[in-house]
């Protein structure tokens, strides 16, 4: 008898963590609209995708879901092409739709700003365009797309662990907050 009690505990607190989350970004959405200021801005959810829209733009970082457990970034380096650290170790140009295959999310998110308009790099486009063939040893916390699209934009080349690290360094690195919008 134990074990179904046990089990429903699990479903209801997974119920009620899954609400708050939803919840939480609700409230970042409206912190938003509002010109409140947030620490970081709003990193990207599958759960709750934030409601504004935007085109790829070249220089744009961009990022997606993979099974629930990571986000993966690349670079915009034309209206459809996205370059990336495979998990093989080469940095391969591909299409958005490629860019999602093999993932388990459905949407592409780019970083922008308050307002909702891309953050464009110049010169990160240019590196990541002349890094596509190129083989590195990858390792998931290492050597990792974060890594690699951190050394196109700033040429520093540092091991950053999680999406986390990478999103607080990126806000830093503009003196804003970081708003993950979906791209159409």
């Amino acid at each position: 008898m134990p074990l179904p009690v046990l089990l429903a505990g699990a479903v209801v607190g997974a119920v009620l963590a899954h609400d708050n989350h939803k919840s939480y970004l609700c409230q970042l959405d409206n912190d938003r609209d509002n010109s409140l200021k947030l620490e970081t801005g709003r990193e990207p959810s599958e759960l709750l995708p934030s409601p504004k829209n935007v085109s790829m733009v070249p220089g744009t970082i961009v990022c997606c879901e993979v099974f629930d457990a990571f986000i993966h970034t690349g670079v915009v380096i034309d209206d459809n092409t996205i370059v990336e650290l495979h998990g093989s170790g080469l940095i391969r140009a591909i299409s958005k739709k490629r860019f999602l295959d093999e993932r388990s999310g459905q949407y592409i998110f780019a970083a922008c700003d308050r307002l909702g308009r891309p953050l464009v790099f110049s010169l990160i486009q240019e590196l990541a365009s002349q890094d596509i063939f190129n083989y590195y040893e990858y390792h998931l916390l290492n050597a990792n797309c974060y890594r690699h699209t951190w050394r196109w934009l700033t040429g520093e080349d540092i091991a950053i662990e999680r999406f986390k690290e990478f999103n607080q360094k990126l806000s830093q690195k503009t003196g804003s907050e970081i708003y993950w919008d979906v791209v159409i």
